[in-house]
């Protein structure tokens, strides 16, 4: 499971204090004395953000964690290696697969603690990829993670049946986070 912390933090331009659950390169950045940039719901806008109280990373436990194996799908090269570059510092295993078929291959082969993927590509669309994967118990719903920037109402009510995460692009990070940890920690509770 990635381990995380919840820690209050205050806007550096509006003053409101909110905990935020801060995964360890975060503390270790606030323990080092630099503010992080976030989306402040007040200010309508990222603000740089500051621990109300110091991080003590000595008391934050560093006991070592199993990595988590996660499966990336898309199309897209820029968001496959930024959302690569994001999980890695939470010490995954990352996969990737560029397409629907590729995906399906990479399930059949190994397991996954996660999969993250695209709905619209080619070849084979999210929708697609779902309806194999359920056909031939891949992968369990709550352990699937769609993101998409199609908000017809159709695409909406496939998501909303699958039983599964979704997330609209473009993405928040931080709801991005918490989303992961969520389902990365129902596996941890239920595996």
């Amino acid at each position: 499971m990635i381990e995380t912390r919840q820690v209050v933090l205050r806007c550096g331009i509006c003053r409101t204090q909110r905990p935020f659950n801060l995964n360890m390169s975060q503390l270790r950045r606030l323990a080092e004395g630099f503010p992080l940039q976030l989306h402040c719901s007040f200010c309508s806008s990222p603000q740089y953000w500051t621990a109300i109280e110091p991080i003590d990373m000595d008391a934050v436990s560093a006991k070592p964690t199993q990595s988590k194996s996660i499966l990336l799908v898309d199309d897209d090269d820029l968001i496959l290696k930024l959302l690569q570059k994001v999980l890695e510092s939470w010490d995954a295993h990352i996969e990737v697969a560029v397409n629907g078929k590729d995906a399906l291959s990479k399930l059949a082969s190994r397991s996954f603690d996660l999969m993250i993927c695209d709905v619209l590509m080619p070849e084979m669309s999210g929708q697609e990829l779902f309806r194999h994967i359920q056909d031939n118990a891949l992968l369990p719903p709550e352990r699937i993670l769609f993101l998409t920037g199609d908000k017809r109402s159709q695409l909406k009510e496939f998501l909303d049946s699958t039983g599964c995460y979704y997330l609209y692009k473009p993405i928040q990070f931080l709801e991005f986070s918490g989303h992961v940890q969520a389902v990365l920690a129902r596996e941890a509770t239920s595996g």
